[in-house]
C-alpha cells in the first residue's frame, strides 16, 4: 500500500519558532555540510514551501548554487562552509 501526498506530514505548525535562517556568512544562501560534500539552499525558495508570503521574485544574485564533492575540493568549500556558520543571518517569518 503507497503512501498518498495528503498522508504526509511535510510541515507541523507548532514547531515554527517564528525565525529563518536567512544566509550564512559570506553566502548569500545557507551552506549545508553533508558526508560527501557540500550544497546550499535558497530560503526564499524554503519559505514559499513553507506557505509564508513572498513579494516578487527573487534576485538572480540570490539564486547562485555552490556545491562541492569532498574529494575534488580544491577550492577549500568545506572550511568555507564551516566557516560562515560561524556568522548566521536569521531573518523574521515576518
Amino acid at each position: 500500500m503507497a503512501l498518498t501526498p495528503a498522508e504526509i506530514v511535510w510541515y507541523i505548525p507548532a514547531y515554527d519558532s517564528g525565525t529563518i535562517i536567512d544566509s550564512c556568512g559570506e553566502f548569500n544562501n545557507v551552506p549545508l555540510i553533508g558526508v560527501h560534500g557540500g550544497i546550499n539552499y535558497n530560503p526564499i525558495l524554503a519559505r514559499r514551501q513553507f506557505k509564508y508570503p513572498v513579494e516578487g521574485k527573487p534576485r538572480d544574485i540570490v539564486l547562485e548554487r555552490v556545491f562541492y564533492h569532498n574529494h575534488a575540493d580544491n577550492q577549500g568549500m568545506r572550511q568555507r562552509f564551516a566557516k560562515a556558520w560561524k556568522t548566521i543571518h536569521k531573518k523574521d517569518s515576518n
